[in-house]
């Protein structure tokens, strides 16, 4: 299974998503900060990230830009517009996901999107 680097500021948000993730066999670390992800994201290597939209300390498109360059990367969003996910399509992300949504649901894209088998970190 993947290394999937969540990036998520609302923590009841988060806790679902690593429940569901680690349950299917994912390895996930969360990131609430922005401050924090570069470092984060060299550290862990993730094979795919989720990042939400909207962080209160940082700009995710900015975020976003720097994280597609690793591999893929699903926005997720609360903002129910046309213009944020052809914003996130425009800067990299692979795909959009509208909040709220089920669990399963992202669960899905992720098995769908993640390399089917994570090689031994060096």
């Amino acid at each position: 299974m993947a290394r999937v680097l969540l990036v998520e500021d609302e923590s009841n948000i988060a806790s679902i998503i690593v429940f569901k993730l680690e349950r299917e066999g994912h390895e996930v670390h969360w990131e609430s900060r922005a401050v924090e992800v570069a470092g984060t994201a060299e550290a862990f290597m993730p094979e795919l990230v989720l990042l939400d939209s909207s962080l209160p300390d940082g700009d995710s498109f900015s975020l976003l830009s720097l994280l597609t360059a690793r591999g893929p990367v699903v926005m997720m969003t609360e903002f129910r517009d046309a213009t944020t996910p052809d914003r996130a399509r425009a800067g990299g992300a692979v795909a959009t996901v509208e909040k709220p949504f089920k669990p399963t649901q992202l669960a899905r894209l992720v098995a769908q999107l993640a390399p089917a088998a994570t090689p031994a970190r060096p």
